[in-house]
């Protein structure tokens, strides 16, 4: 019996099974009356009431939380935000698609927030919130309802997944796309249930799982994500990849080859089916900022290096297309050398090549003009340099259009002008045609007279002395093709009382099936003579137009043979590469990069800057310092030669030391 008033008057009456019940629907803070009697099973009285016993109901509970809203909705969620209320330890949202709230379930979160989900898309939903204490009993009241209708449903999961190809670690993956995907998340599981799995994002259609174990099957699902990493659709049905075999082993025995001041030289041990190498070089241990090269051999030439550096390099094997086949080998410290101090060469002594485009020429190129309009231009070059020694080519033995009584000759032309201009440079050999009268080729009766036809060999008597001078028919396919030549000449460097020798040659030109063997073979002509004149081993200075280069298909021959025979480029324009060979001698490089051959066009034919252009014009020494080294060519800011084009080629000019 339960009242407010001392004699019970207004009782209520609640019944309780046991020896303990609690009593509701009080008023707050209000003093109560309590009597308790015992009764039959019939309902009636076993006992009279006790005594009566007093208790006060505590302070009026909470207004339950205010302001339930509605904040964000998809498909199948809702998302809700309400006001606090002080002493809530959880807050429990009460969800149900009908207004009497019939049917609803109940989500518990620890904030003034919460998402619902697993919601029907396209309903409305009526949500009310109370707050409870810590034993999850009620602190407040339900508050009112607030609705609000989820979105459209979501799109369906990407279709077509599939498995495009696999690796030992890997399996690559593509799929549909879903509009409004801003990135796809890949669930990859080794177990059917998708157990212990781990994601992969990807940004497009496509993608490559790594990380795998080699022969395993691998589960993998696919959903699409909005742009804040949240779910726009469910994960796709399981697909499943196996892992290709293992990774085969790195190459192993990765060292050092050789060491210059600007190149390093690799060498490791084969590796099983491997079709290519790639070579990682860093400057840094831990292999950042890393450089790759591609070799197909089992050694490598690096170059472009910084004297004096440490590098890191590794190793591994790929296909022919790039992709991986094995790990990196482990790492492997190596060291360019320090660059050599030298000291200043005493007695330098220059040299120069220079075809300089013959008179009888007329091959239409772009700012091609006849010798009586540039030849004031190869003087000029020349005199810019003064080589005390060069070779000259196509300086044509016929007469000039414009010659005086009794012809004259190009490359007289040229010696007359060069000295009229201060530069009394002299012929090793004098003799226009190798005929009994040497003068014309008119009525010619056949008799070795050391000429040359246009390869021709000047030389400055103030700077160098002739001992003895010769020349040699070089082998050729046709007995109609221009004839080909060796000039050379025992010289003496009048500074220094040293001997030398020189030669100067102009090879065959045509790019036809079989001409490049016969310019390997007129190299090889040549190089039999240095043999058969140099029996001293006096130094050797070959200069020339090979008309060969680095990118010719199958192989630059001359330079081949040259470079056999001991003879080093100084530049270290090796095939198929623009950077110089650690082995280059040049010390000091001026327009390395444009090309030796201009063809009388305006904008210089060049490289990169601090790479080697394409030369098929040389200059090749035996072993000695190279101070110098210069392709002579007036070039504006712009790339584009200043001027009247002297010739079709740039002549290259160089100072060496003679040993």
């Amino acid at each position: 019996m339960v009242s407010v008033n001392a004699d019970m008057s207004g009782a209520v009456y609640w019944r309780f099974p046991s020896t303990a019940g609690t009593v509701k629907y009080l008023n707050p803070a209000t003093k109560y009356y309590f009597k308790v009697r015992s009764l039959k099973s019939d309902g009636s009285a076993l006992t009279a009431y006790s005594a009566a016993a007093t208790a006060t109901t505590g302070a009026a509970a909470p207004a339950p939380p205010a302001g339930l809203k509605a904040v964000g909705q998809t498909g199948d969620s809702v998302s809700l935000s309400w006001g606090a209320v002080a002493g809530t330890a959880e807050y429990r949202v009460m969800v149900s698609a009908n207004a009497d709230m019939s049917g609803a379930v109940y989500w518990r979160f620890p904030s003034t927030t919460g998402t619902v989900k697993l919601l029907k898309p396209a309903t409305k939903y009526y949500f009310k919130v109370r707050s409870l204490k810590s034993d999850g009993s009620a602190l407040t009241a339900y508050s009112a309802a607030a609705t609000a209708t989820t979105g459209a449903a979501a799109p369906a999961p990407p279709a077509g997944l599939r498995a495009v190809g696999q690796t030992g670690e890997s399996v690559s993956l593509s799929w549909g796309a879903v509009a409004g995907t801003a990135e796809y998340r890949v669930m990859v599981s080794a177990n059917a249930d998708m157990s212990g799995a781990v994601y992969w994002r990807f940004p497009s259609t496509t993608g490559t799982v790594k990380l795998l174990k080699p022969a395993t099957t691998y589960y993998f699902k696919i959903r699409s994500l909005k742009s804040d990493g949240s779910a726009l659709t469910a994960y796709s049905s399981a697909v499943s990849a196996k892992t290709g075999a293992a990774t085969p082993a790195a190459p192993t025995g990765l060292r050092m080859a050789f060491q210059t001041p600007t190149a390093l030289g690799l060498a490791w041990n084969a590796a099983p089916a491997a079709e290519r190498y790639r070579i990682a070089l860093s400057p840094n241990a831990d292999m950042s900022k890393a450089t790759y090269y591609r070799f197909t051999e089992l050694s490598a030439d690096i170059r472009g290096l910084t004297p004096g550096t440490a590098y890191y390099a590794q190793v591994r094997s790929i296909t022919a297309d790039g992709t991986n086949i094995s790990a990196y080998s482990p790492i492997v410290r190596i060291s360019t050398s320090a660059a050599p101090v030298l000291g200043p060469v005493a007695n330098p002594l220059s040299v120069a090549s220079y075809n300089i485009h013959c008179a009888n020429c007329e091959d239409q190129m772009p700012t091609e003009v006849p010798w009586v309009d540039r030849r004031d231009a190869v003087v000029k070059t020349i005199v810019s340099k003064r080589p005390d020694i060069m070779g000259i080519q196509e300086a044509s033995q016929g007469w000039l259009a414009d010659s005086p009584a009794g012809g004259l000759s190009q490359f007289e032309d040229l010696r007359n002008r060069l000295s009229d201009a201060g530069a009394p440079y002299k012929l090793t050999n004098e003799m226009r045609n190798n005929c009994v009268d040497p003068h014309t080729p008119t009525d010619c009766i056949p008799k070795e007279q050391g000429a040359t036809k246009g390869t021709r060999i000047f030389y400055n008597p103030d700077k160098v002395r002739i001992v003895r001078s010769g020349s040699k028919l070089l082998p050729s396919l046709s007995l109609e093709k221009n004839q080909r030549y060796l000039a050379w000449a025992e010289v003496v460097q009048l500074s220094t009382g040293k001997h030398f020798f020189f030669g100067d040659t102009h090879l065959e030109v045509d790019k036809a099936e079989g001409y490049n063997e016969l310019r390997r073979q007129q190299a090889q002509t040549i190089v039999s003579v240095i043999k058969a004149q140099n029996t001293t081993n006096l130094p050797v200075l070959m200069v020339g137009d090979m008309n060969s280069s680095k990118w010719l298909v199958p192989s630059n021959a001359p330079y081949d043979v040259f470079t056999a025979a001991g003879l080093v480029d100084p530049l270290g324009n090796t095939y198929g590469s623009t950077l110089p060979s650690g082995y280059a001698t040049a010390e000091k490089v001026t327009n390395r990069n444009i090309n030796s051959w201009n063809g009388f066009e305006r904008l210089a034919r060049a490289s990169a800057p601090g790479t080697n252009g394409t030369y098929i014009d040389y200059i090749f020494t035996s072993k000695m310092r190279v101070p110098t080294w210069e392709t002579v060519a007036n070039v504006d800011s712009a790339g584009n030669y200043v001027g009247q084009l002297p010739s079709d080629h740039n002549m290259i000019y160089a100072t060496v030391s003679l040993p």
